[in-house]
């Protein structure tokens, strides 16, 4: 596929932006605007880690500043540059959900950050400040309601025009087996744009989890894990054979996905845009799409269940492993619907 034949970028109502971009940085802005205003009133130094006991760990006033403003833009800025790299139908359900957690996180970082530095005004000493799991707990529900709120305002989202074609079953010599396998890559801008989206979640969960004296570690971790799961598996070995489709992370074979032949209902081959899609790269899964190994924007080997499930793999040459596929789904159909031979026929004598 050639540049000229890709889907243009994404066009997305202003509303994704206000929310994704827009009220997030605003978010930001009012939570520094704050922090700033209270300098003066706050001890030096002042706490930055409560354990059982209360505070036990310390820093200067201005470092909650800057961790309030470089996860507020750092954040914003990755779903940004996620959003406005897009490609294909616009706004899909993947489109919304990032401008979504793009306010959401803006929200709870800003408001757990503000609390932590709101309840130490006019001490002395920073070891006198209460608890903040009130707070944490506060900002947490808050953003989550503010982000369903969200979620109903923004225009509803469409499902994006499939340009899936049947694959055509490849003619095979009665009683010959066939093999086709292929590797496909992350390639390597998408693999900086997952790097850096890891080094953000990462530090807005170590802060989460320092601020919380570990409280917050289910949380905090939940997305940090989720992410990295869905990422860490940058090449893959594809294989079609006579039992099915075989698609399984390398070098260590796992996470892996194996759909045999007679569990297929048909064979396509599909454009796939990642970032519009499955919202970027890797192990992912997107509603309404199912599951897929998204490498890279192109074709791909679109397998749906006969229960419904859909499954892609993105591949160099998607059309030849399709129509192999195709073939020996075919087969394994008609072998099915003949049912197993258990003997000859008794003719009557």
């Amino acid at each position: 596929m050639t540049a000229s034949d890709r889907p243009p970028r994404a066009r997305l109502p202003l509303s994704y932006w206000v929310v994704a971009v827009g009220l997030p940085l605003i978010a930001g802005a009012v939570a520094v605007a704050l922090q700033l205003a209270w300098l003066p009133q706050l001890p030096d130094p002042i706490a930055i880690h409560w354990g059982p006991d209360g505070p036990d760990g310390f820093g200067a006033p201005w470092s909650s500043l800057a961790l309030t403003a470089g996860l507020a833009g750092g954040l914003t800025a990755m779903f940004a540059a996620f959003l406005a790299t897009a490609r294909g139908a616009a706004p899909t359900v993947t489109h919304k959900l990032l401008a979504v957690l793009s306010f959401v996180t803006a929200l709870f970082v800003g408001g757990t950050v503000t609390a932590s530095v709101a309840v130490q005004r006019g001490l002395d000493d920073a070891r006198d400040a209460p608890g903040i799991d009130g707070w944490l707990g506060l900002a947490l529900i808050g953003s989550v309601l503010v982000g369903v709120a969200a979620w109903f305002v923004l225009p509803k989202a469409v499902r994006p025009g499939t340009d899936a074609t049947p694959a055509r079953p490849l003619t095979l010599v009665p009683g010959e087996r066939s093999v086709w396998i292929a590797t496909t890559r992350v390639p390597t801008g998408a693999l900086a744009a997952i790097l850096g989206g890891l080094g953000v979640v990462l530090a807005a969960a170590v802060f989460a989890i320092a601020i919380s004296d570990g409280a917050l570690w289910p949380i905090a971790i939940a997305p940090l894990l989720l992410l990295a799961l869905a990422s860490i598996a940058t090449v893959w070995r594809v294989r079609v054979d006579a039992t099915g489709l075989l698609v399984r992370s390398l070098p260590f074979g796992w996470p892996r996905v194996r759909i045999r032949s007679a569990d297929i209902d048909r064979v396509q081959t599909a454009h796939i845009e990642p970032l519009a899609d499955f919202g970027g790269w890797g192990w992912r899964w997107a509603p309404g799409n199912g599951f897929g190994v998204v490498t890279r924007g192109g074709e791909a080997i679109e397998v749906r269940r006969r229960d419904g499930r859909r499954f892609v793999v993105t591949v160099d040459d998607a059309e030849t492993g399709a129509a192999l596929l195709a073939a020996y789904t075919a087969s394994a159909t008609e072998i099915r619907e003949r049912g197993p031979q258990t003997g000859s026929a008794r003719g009557n004598g």
